[in-house]
């Protein structure tokens, strides 16, 4: 790549693009390249796109935060009988990783304590609060994209991937109507924020749900809400009241503090939940010492040897079957004809002003959207019809059977009549 990488190997391939080992001489290290393909990248101004976002990610500087070294252009040369990418294709140069994705520590053991919950957590906090205050919000926070490795010490930190699909935020600028709709729908919808999925502008808050929903996945082993349908669960993220983790697990053992906090950083309205990731990272503190609590059920923390390879193999395309809602995110990823940063490693897109989109597809996207918003009203009838239910029930029950009459007995004046209920 250019004069600056040797490409030593091909670590795994996706939809998005391609993710390889490489060795920047200069510096004496191997490095993990991200290329995207060049059919995502048409014209000078989605390239512009992707050199901002790489850009405002290469300036993360949290230890928590995967480290973006370097981005660029893809130098084919003229005397390369088989060049392995396009000439033109854009790549991001980043730290190579050992360890695995919490996704893939979830597989393997089902949940975490609520000690490792909220050491991950909070970690990750530190990450998004950095970015956070640089106007980056990452939009498309899951397991998958929070890598537990060793430290310089040996000691596992978790690290956040693809800020790449992020939008840089100015206070200069609104997003148009149609890129709110058509874009902020990216992101996988067992973790997405109910404004997401109703297609609103974002701010952090939208990411400290996101960051919820993987702390209640870390406790319970699933996150709240799980169907084969993105729709239903896009739906259930804007109008269900999750169930709390006691009533999930009555044999969970958890603080009731973790518990209000949780239940608060997963409130629909983004006004009653910690307003920035500072503020949550205090909360979790105040829960003070969870060691003593017991934690059996729990994997533990050691991870086995993993490289960034078989991460990529976990969280790329694999030879899995894929979920139903999987064509959902492929959907709306065509929308956008900009830069991708999440390759193999994590799914996502940026998107373009309305000029930039295409108009089949952005109208695919906005269909999908008003289909969310129909199911979030079928749970509302529901909703509606069950408490109704519920009441008509509970009125009967108090009222006195038809067919059992009360006793009459003798009043005061020596005539019959029968008690009132």
């Amino acid at each position: 790549i250019g004069d600056r990488f040797a490409v030593l190997e091909l670590l795994g391939a996706g939809s998005m693009g391609t993710v390889y080992r490489a060795r920047q001489e200069a510096m004496g290290r191997d490095v993990a390249i991200k290329i995207v393909r060049s059919e995502r990248l048409v014209d000078a101004q989605s390239k512009s796109r992707f050199q901002q976002e790489a850009r405002a990610t290469s300036l993360l500087s949290s230890r928590h935060t995967v480290t973006v070294f370097d981005f660029g252009e893809v130098i084919v040369e003229e005397d390369d009988p088989d060049p392995c990418e396009v000439d033109g294709s854009l790549f991001l140069a980043m730290e190579l990783l050992s360890g695995e994705s919490l996704g893939a520590r979830l597989k393997r053991g089902g949940r975490l304590s609520p000690q490792q919950t909220v050491r991950i957590a909070r970690q990750a906090l530190l990450s998004l609060a950095e970015a956070h205050d640089k106007g980056i919000i990452h939009r498309d926070l899951k397991p998958d994209n929070l890598v537990l490795t060793p430290d310089a010490h040996g000691d596992e930190i978790c690290k956040v991937l693809d800020f790449g699909i992020a939008k840089v935020l100015t206070h200069q600028g609104d997003i148009d109507a149609l890129e709110t709709q058509a874009g902020t729908v990216f992101g996988t919808p067992r973790y997405m924020s109910p404004e997401q999925a109703q297609g609103k502008q974002l701010d952090a808050r939208s990411d400290l749900y996101s960051l919820g929903v993987i702390l209640y996945h870390m406790l319970l082993g699933e996150p709240p809400f799980v169907d084969s349908d993105a729709v239903v669960v896009m739906a259930h993220h804007i109008k269900t009241v999750p169930k709390r983790p006691s009533e999930a697990d009555p044999d969970l053992v958890l603080p009731e503090a973790l518990e209000v906090l949780l239940m608060r950083v997963l409130d629909k309205d983004p006004d009653n939940r910690p307003q920035s990731a500072s503020r949550f990272i205090a909360l979790l503190d105040e829960l003070g010492d969870l060691t003593q609590l017991p934690s059996a059920a729990a994997t533990p923390l050691t991870a086995p040897e993993r490289t960034s390879a078989t991460m990529i193999r976990e969280l790329g395309d694999g030879g899995h079957k894929a979920p139903r809602w999987l064509p959902y995110t492929t959907l709306l990823g065509v929308v956008a004809l900009a830069a991708t940063l999440a390759l193999s490693v994590g799914r996502g897109s940026l998107t373009l002003k309305a000029n930039l989109l295409d108009e089949p597809a952005s109208r695919a996207a906005l269909a999908l959207t008003d289909q969310v918003a129909d199911r979030a009203l079928a749970i509302d009838r529901r909703a509606g019809r069950a408490a109704q239910a519920a009441a008509t029930r509970a009125t009967s029950s108090a009222a006195p059977s038809a067919s059992v009459r009360p006793k009459p007995r003798v009043g005061q004046r020596g005539y019959k009549r029968f008690d009132r209920p």
